[in-house]
């Protein structure tokens, strides 16, 4: 899937954003987004996002010197999130049908998200208290059939905060109502603000399950940067539950990765108007694609 120029001016707000985050120096950010402009100028726009988008990042990374821009960012929101944690178990566990809420409440929860827009806390309050009444796009039912036929599943994060949401699907999937044997990859290197497996551990997920990260810096899943064991367990898995824009960007369209997709479960937020487009939803909508 290549890219629009509208993710190019997508990418450039990113990239000097990252900047503003690792470095208060203006002439550091000119160099930045010199070095941005010339990656465009060298690939085109014929690479998907976030292929486009690691190069972009390891930019950032490397003229300023800080590893992790977003690190401060993604411990906010991941203390804030957790501080929700008694009232999300709540609403899964009140719910006439908590599968639904706990799928709704980790689709919500990608609204946690610095890729497409400036981010505040406001609006991902907004987001959640919204996510039992968005409209949802897609078969729940089908997501339903795919768990229950799986036994083991592979599950990919996206960002930190949305991890917290994450864990309460994740721990439904392993618990007793389903028994399936969870595998969750985080990414394996900083990149805007995804979730790192410290970021899991912090919130508790390896309590649920098994933790890995995917070995890459990779927006999404690029299979050229992802690790030996992390490309084991996703041939292994019977079931690959992909949250976020940018995995299903990555795995979707396997002409550009090397590994070819299995059967996967997409669940994002449709932020993007092109990806909206692209699976008949609406700015806004709660997504659940199967391929």
């Amino acid at each position: 899937m290549g890219s629009t120029l509208d993710c190019v001016i997508c990418l450039m707000r990113q990239s000097l954003e990252a900047a503003r985050f690792a470095s208060n120096d203006e002439a550091t950010h000119a160099k930045i987004l010199e070095r941005v402009m010339q990656i465009f100028l060298e690939r085109g726009i014929t690479s998907s996002p976030p292929i486009v988008g690691t190069y972009v990042h390891r930019v950032v990374r490397e003229i300023t010197g800080e590893p992790d821009p977003y690190k401060r960012e993604k411990e906010k929101f991941n203390r804030e999130a957790f501080s929700k944690w008694d009232d999300i178990k709540r609403s899964i566990n009140t719910s006439t049908d908590p599968f639904e809420t706990a799928v709704r409440l980790a689709i919500a929860g990608n609204s946690i998200d610095y890729a497409l827009e400036a981010l505040t806390e406001e609006k991902v309050r907004v987001a959640l208290s919204s996510a039992l009444q968005t409209p949802m796009r897609g078969s729940l039912q089908a997501l339903r059939d795919a768990v229950q036929n799986a036994r083991s599943i592979l599950y990919l994060t996206d960002n930190a905060g949305e991890i917290v949401y994450d864990k309460a699907l994740v721990e439904m999937l392993a618990g007793p109502q389903y028994e399936k044997s969870v595998t969750v990859a985080t990414r394996g290197a900083p990149i805007i603000n995804d979730a790192l497996r410290e970021d899991a551990i912090e919130i508790g997920i390896d309590k649920v399950a098994k933790l890995i990260d995917n070995g890459g810096d990779g927006l999404g899943t690029i299979f050229a940067l992802t690790s030996p064991e992390f490309n084991a367990e996703f041939a292994r898995a019977d079931l690959v539950i992909a949250k976020g824009l940018a995995n299903y960007e990555t795995l979707a369209f396997p002409q550009e990765n090397a590994i070819a997709p299995k059967k996967i479960a997409f669940l994002f937020k449709a932020k993007c108007p092109f990806i909206a487009k692209a699976v008949d939803a609406n700015l806004g909508d709660l997504v659940v694609k199967i391929d």
